[in-house]
């Protein structure tokens, strides 16, 4: 009875290991931000969403942190019921960084009328988020189209 428990014990932490160095951990929650986020745009949650992102955001459009928290915020005033799809995700981790491309849509009622604020009802946005390690946790510090 002890040898079996002991070796439980035994298989468990190399498989932990296992995970842990391989980086499959490390990309489950890279896409857990990036599910999160989803989630969080389609309820309309912009403290949810802000909770992932970096507070050393900056993108090539100039805007950074408090500019996107805003910007959110406006969208959410002009629009109702986000419907965010993202699509075939890959995930590229290198140390504390990781690159996330994607496709996305987010289509939102607008007056009535169904229309699209990123990609079209033909094609796909095709986006890259880089993302880096603060503390514990991944965080998106850049956003390419």
């Amino acid at each position: 009875m002890k040898k079996t428990g002991l070796l439980i014990i035994i298989v468990l932490l190399i498989s932990g290991s296992i995970l842990f160095y391989s980086g499959i951990l490390e990309k489950w929650r890279v896409r857990g931000v990036i599910k999160g986020i989803e989630k969080a745009m389609e309820q309309e949650d912009a403290e949810k969403i802000m909770s992932g992102i970096s507070l050393k955001y900056a993108d090539d459009y100039g805007f950074n942190y408090p500019m996107v928290k805003r910007m959110l915020s406006d969208l959410f005033k002009d629009f109702e019921k986000f419907d965010v799809t993202i699509k075939n995700p890959v995930i590229q981790i290198t140390d504390d960084t990781a690159i996330v491309k994607f496709d996305m849509r987010v289509a939102v009622d607008w007056n009535g009328n169904p229309s699209y604020i990123v990609g079209t009802n033909r094609s796909a946005a095709h986006i890259r988020a880089f993302l880096a390690r603060e503390f514990l946790s991944w965080k998106v510090v850049r956003v390419e189209r």
